[in-house]
Formats: structure tokens, C-alpha cells, sequence
């Protein structure tokens, strides 16, 4: 039986709303399903936000989840109001931008992040992958392994960028590669194709190129 992620979506929706009832203020979905560029291997990262949450709720969600078909597949995010009311603000621009309302609307839960909150996000994902760069290339057995999750990285601060600079969110790679020039479009290319590693080795040569397109890249976004 083929699965079909907008009914699971609807039916965890659904699930819920049974559950926590008007204790709900809010339902969405992000990620790869939401910018429709899931693979079969693509987890389903669900936002789920309450009035309040304690070890009891997270219990409740736990089994809801454990109820669902394709379970393995169930992913994301918690929060009580209050918590993410005061998240950090830099942390929020994704998360707004990015996640696909089923119920309830985010804009009434948080305010936008300002334009210093955004460029702070770019430089915190920067300066994040550029040092899990250096740490796996120097500590890991086979470091090629780690460059498609950092790659991958990559693509949310280039749309943060992209953002900051035009007032415009992007939400796919690839409508975003057809607005970027230089070194930004040779890494989100590279993003894009990087999926390739997780099914072959590649020579000690190619990994070291990589990584070096990598962290010089980052560290113009860090300095």
C-alpha cells in the first residue's frame, strides 16, 4: 500500500485535537514534506504546541505517536505556549517561515523575528556547521560520511541570506538555486547533489575538497 503522508498528517492532526481538546493552540508540519522535497527515507516533522506541557502531555503525545502507521516516520517538535513565546528570537525565523498551519496560526503565538535576529540565525548556523566541519574531518574514521547532513545545513542559512537581502522566503532549494550567484549557488548545488555520498565512497581527495568548499565558505559568514 503506497503511503500517502497528507493522511497521515491529517489523521495525527485529528489525534491530537482528540486528545488535548482546547488545551491545542496550534498544528503544523515542516521540512521536506512541507516544501515537497521528501525522499522515501524523508521523516515527518510535526509542530505541536499547548497550552502547557508537562512529562504527563509528552507521555500522551508518546502514545498517540505509538498509534500511528508508519511510526518510524514521526518527527519534530513540542512546546508549552509560554516556552516558545520566549524562545530565542534568532531561532524562530525557521520555524515561522517553515512550518505549514493545520490548526491554529503561529503569527498569533510569537512576533516575526527582526531583521538582527535573522542575521544572527545566519551566523549561528554558520559558525554551528563550520565547527562540526573541522571536528569531523579531523575526528571521524570515514569523515565523507558526516557531508551530506552538513551540506545540508547549509541551504537554511543560505535562505536566511536570501531573506535578509530581498524580503523574500524561499522555500525549496532549488527555486532558491536559480537566485544565488558564486560561491553560494556552488554550495547549494553541491547540497543538492550531495545525497549521492550516502551510497558510495568517495576518494580521501574529493572529501577534502569538499570539506575545504565547506568551511571556507563558512568562515566568510562567521568573519
Amino acid at each position: 500500500m503506497t503511503f500517502d503522508a497528507n493522511i497521515w498528517i491529517e489523521q495525527l492532526k485529528q489525534k491530537v485535537l482528540d486528545e488535548f481538546q482546547k488545551r491545542v493552540i496550534f498544528i503544523g508540519f515542516q521540512g521536506s514534506y512541507k516544501r515537497n522535497e521528501a525522499t522515501p527515507e524523508s521523516d515527518i516533522d510535526m509542530v505541536v504546541i499547548l497550552d502547557k506541557v508537562d512529562i504527563c502531555d509528552l507521555k500522551a503525545y508518546r502514545k498517540i505517536i505509538d498509534t500511528m502507521p508508519h511510526r518510524e516516520k514521526a518527527c519534530g517538535f513540542i512546546s508549552g505556549k509560554k516556552e516558545i513565546q520566549n524562545w530565542t528570537k534568532s531561532d524562530l525565523f525557521q520555524f515561522l517561515y517553515d512550518t505549514k498551519p493545520l490548526y491554529g496560526n503561529l503569527k498569533d503565538i510569537i512576533t516575526e523575528p527582526a531583521k538582527e535576529d535573522i542575521k544572527l540565525a545566519v551566523k549561528t548556523g554558520a559558525q554551528n556547521i563550520y565547527h562540526a566541519a573541522c571536528h569531523c574531518f579531523v575526528f571521524d574514521k570515514t569523515p565523507y560520511e558526516s557531508l551530506p547532513a552538513l551540506f545540508k545545513m547549509t541551504f537554511f542559512i543560505l535562505q536566511a541570506e536570501y531573506f535578509l537581502k530581498t524580503g523574500e522566503y524561499v522555500s525549496t532549494k532549488r527555486e532558491l538555486l536559480k537566485k544565488l550567484y558564486d560561491d553560494d549557488r556552488e554550495i547549494l548545488d553541491i547540497c543538492l547533489k550531495i545525497n549521492d555520498i550516502k551510497n558510495r565512497s568517495v576518494s580521501n581527495e574529493k572529501s577534502e575538497q569538499l570539506f575545504k568548499k565547506l568551511i571556507d565558505w563558512c568562515s566568510n559568514y562567521i568573519i
